[in-house]
């Protein structure tokens, strides 16, 4: 990075599923060695969720890239996300996305400040709220 600047190819960067199966996700900003957020896109096929959370110190930018409309579940309400939506959520406010349409959706998820990355979220029961401990 002489330069400044680094330059990837999305299908470049290794995309992984999470634990028990579910959506994709590929670390565009590990790839690209970003020190101060996160960015990562994302892929929920039909069904798929990601769990309910809130994050320690990230607050978290989603774009809906393709497949909307689609539902994003914040703080106990659900909203409608069309193609091209962009919301914001803070830090502490519960949210997951919901994938209940019988498409693929492809969503840009960036987050700053980065914190522990991945294991900034922490997981929530969505019927009570609570903290769920990591298994």
């Amino acid at each position: 990075m002489a330069d400044g600047a680094k330059q990837i190819a999305e299908n470049d960067v290794e995309a992984r599923e999470r634990k028990g199966g579910g959506p994709s996700s590929r670390d565009i900003g590990g790839a690209l060695e970003s020190e101060h957020m996160s960015l990562r896109t994302w892929r929920f096929g039909p069904g798929d969720a990601m769990a309910y959370h809130r994050h320690r110190v990230q607050e978290e930018i989603y774009h809906l890239i393709a497949g909307g409309p689609q539902d994003l579940e914040i703080a106990g309400s659900t909203r409608t996300v069309n193609d091209g939506d962009w919301v914001r959520v803070s830090k502490d406010t519960p949210r997951r996305i919901v994938n209940s349409s019988d498409r693929e959706a492809r969503w840009l998820i960036v987050a700053a400040p980065p914190g522990e990355r991945i294991m900034d979220g922490i997981r929530l029961d969505p019927a009570t709220g609570e903290e769920v401990p990591r298994a």
